[in-house]
């Protein structure tokens, strides 16, 4: 079955689209990667959230937001990820214990999961 000319332009619109998220995905990751200060992060983050409002909307309203604490990051390189995933991994420990009366237990299933290498990741 032939495509028509309409769904040939548009198979090749998504292409280029694909390519043009994906580059500005590259110069996100950039940013964050070789700015040496925090200053020179946020003018870079600034400018990139100019040229990609059009494609990045809601985020780019979304970092807007929050901005600033964003840009803590170019000041000691560090992300409360593995934070999250403690966080995260605990929670699950208690969803699975529901009905528990005993803190003892909880304890003990935190201790032991944490215990173990590579427990701490969800």
């Amino acid at each position: 079955m032939m495509k028509t000319q309409a769904e040939n332009s548009l198979s090749q619109w998504l292409i280029v689209q694909g390519q043009v998220t994906y580059e500005y995905k590259e110069e996100f990751r950039w940013i964050y990667e070789t700015s040496r200060t925090m200053e020179e992060g946020q003018q870079r983050l600034e400018c990139w959230l100019l040229k990609v409002r059009k494609v990045y909307g809601r985020v780019v309203r979304r970092i807007a937001e929050h901005f600033e604490g964003i840009c803590n990051y170019f000041i000691s390189r560090s992300s409360s990820g593995v934070m999250e995933g403690i966080n995260n991994r605990i929670k699950l420990i208690k969803r699975q214990g529901y009905g528990f009366t005993n803190f003892r237990n909880l304890r003990l299933r935190l201790l032991a999961c944490f215990a173990k290498k590579g427990c701490a990741s969800p």
